[in-house]
């Protein structure tokens, strides 16, 4: 058996240290370059999604930041509210599912699912088409939303995406915590 010097352990314990060290530094740069870029991407992606759920609004006034998520105030063009945009995460089946829901007078206008990036393709993904976000289109901000087949007498029915309860239900959380949000914060009255 060979007994191994010095040199033979330093240098490529030296070598793999520096091509860590090298890679470790790059990771960094990369993440400090690209993570202004992300958080604008998702601004935008966010002021598109208040603009789906609140059509009749000019911009939007930020109301308060909670626990649970975030409301804004839409306001036409004569700075009159026309409705609340407000933006509720909740967990699907692959990660955070990002919802915002739009809400007039205690009624829902519309919700957008504007980030579901972590589901299922084909399946979870799904949360976001049309087939399944305009059901809540109307439904009253003051009484829960459920899926149909977990119908119990008790709450408004919404059908979830074939094979994706999961994510379904997820969106149906973030809905409701947005209700919740809105009756905290507006009471009701605008």
């Amino acid at each position: 058996m060979k007994k191994m010097n010095f040199k033979e352990i330093f240098i490529p314990t030296i070598s793999l240290f520096i091509i860590c060290l090298f890679i470790t530094a790059a990771l960094a740069v990369t993440n400090a370059v690209t993570s202004t870029k992300i958080a604008e991407n998702e601004a935008l992606s966010q002021q598109q999604s208040m603009k789906i759920v609140c059509p009749d609004a000019k911009s939007f006034e930020l109301v308060k930041e909670t626990e649970d998520g975030e409301i804004y105030k839409g306001l036409d063009e004569n700075s009159q509210t026309v409705g609340y945009a407000i933006s509720s995460v909740a967990s699907g089946y692959g990660g955070q599912i990002k919802v915002m829901t739009g809400i007039n007078d205690g009624k829902i206008i519309g919700i957008d699912v504007y980030y579901n990036d972590d589901e299922t393709p084909g399946l979870g993904k799904n949360t976001s088409n049309e087939s399944f976000t305009s059901q809540f289109k109307g439904l009253v901000s003051d009484d829960s939303i459920v899926v149909s087949k977990d119908y119990a007498g008790e709450g408004q029915q919404v059908d979830a995406v074939t094979s994706s309860t999961i994510s379904s239900k997820a969106v149906i959380d973030a809905v409701n915590k947005a209700c919740d949000i809105y009756h905290q914060e507006v009471g009701g009255e605008q």
